[in-house]
């Protein structure tokens, strides 16, 4: 573990971000006495966005038609618009379940995504019994042996062994934090022989190393318009009742099921937005956004869990700078950061609890 000196460091910055401590007893002092109003809208529930954002402090006025609301505090600043499923917070891109709606003359929030996805961000750990620790993580190279993964032919690029690499550079980051690291794989290996017995012996890791976080990595492509997609996205796991980002069609039957790794929503989302946000800043990529999937790894974890696209490799110009050490070097620092922060926050709240009478 860090010495209590570095922890406390970590902790004051994360208090000076305005995500626990301080701005947390702000967000106390500035809740409501009544419940956010809720109101039905094609078969969901929805919030009042204003009034959901009135409990952590942030206030602001719609445009002139309504269609669009930007809440702000201190601390974050929140920007909806009507019929969409992207928004932004402090600046960084996130997808929703489901869309903004326009109701009433005020924008609605769906109420699994203001409880499952907003509040961990400007509220962490709020409406959460037990605080996660952090001590052991779990970092998984994409693909491997027979599944090159994703692949750029011209340059002769697959992403197993971009995936290695990286890992084996964030490895060492987060040890000299302190924290315990373990490996999918550690070579250019494949863990079963088929894929679906592969994804589910990753995720079968998180229990068998007694993981406190799982981070899956690897390097993205698409099949048109490959010279016009570029960029970051992190997925984290799509919550019970709500579609994934990659299902506009709403065609997937199992939304009604809780999987394992749904016990950790609010921490699934808080890690994916310290991530994604720290992804974006270190390699000034352009925002896919923070979104949600359920794929196997992420449905199967027994702890927090992310899977991170650093890049596309369809993208000639874009993979050309992930070929290089120093890129995946960037990589790998933006997440030893982003788990520093998420480390900080939890530490941040522990705090706090602990201070209250």
């Amino acid at each position: 573990m860090r010495p209590a000196c570095i922890q406390f460091a970590h902790v004051l910055a994360w208090l000076l971000m305005g995500m626990a401590g301080t701005a947390l007893g702000a967000v106390d002092r500035a809740a409501p006495s009544r419940p956010v109003p809720n109101v039905r809208l094609a078969g969901l529930e929805y919030l009042d966005a204003a009034a959901f954002g009135a409990r952590f402090g942030l206030t602001g006025s719609p445009a002139a038609d309504g269609r669009t609301l930007t809440l702000k505090s201190a601390w974050h600043q929140l920007e909806l618009e009507a019929d969409t499923r992207g928004i932004r917070l402090n600046g960084v891109r996130i997808f929703l379940g489901e869309p903004v709606r326009l109701a009433r003359g005020r924008l609605q929030l769906g109420r699994i995504d203001a409880e499952k996805l907003l509040t961990p961000l400007l509220r962490p750990g709020a409406g959460e019994a037990q605080l996660p620790l952090v001590r052991t993580i779990l970092l998984d190279p994409g693909h491997g042996g027979n599944d090159p993964g994703m692949q750029n032919r011209r340059l002769g690029l697959d992403e197993k062994t971009l995936a290695l690499d990286t890992v084996l550079r964030l490895k060492p980051l987060l040890e000299a934090q302190g924290f315990t690291v373990a490996l999918t794989r550690g070579d250019d290996r494949q863990l079963a022989r088929s894929k679906a017995e592969d994804l589910q012996a990753r995720a079968a890791l998180t229990a068998r190393t007694n993981a406190d976080l799982f981070i899956s990595v690897h390097y993205n492509s698409v099949e048109s318009g490959a010279d016009r997609v570029s960029g970051v996205e992190v997925y984290t796991l799509t919550p019970q009742f709500q579609y994934s980002h990659s299902d506009p069609e709403r065609a997937d039957s199992t939304v009604g099921i809780a999987n394992l790794g749904n016990r950790h929503d609010h921490w699934n989302s808080l890690l994916g937005y310290e991530v994604h946000r720290e992804l974006l800043r270190e390699l000034k990529a352009s925002d896919r956004g923070l979104k949600r999937g359920r794929l196997a790894v992420l449905r199967l974890a027994s702890c927090p869990a992310v899977l991170v696209e650093a890049g596309f490799l369809s993208n000639d110009t874009e993979a050309a700078k992930i070929a290089t050490p120093a890129y995946r070097q960037q990589v790998a620092v933006a997440i030893a950061e982003a788990v520093r922060k998420y480390a900080a926050a939890l530490e941040g709240v522990r705090r706090q609890r602990a201070d209250q009478p």
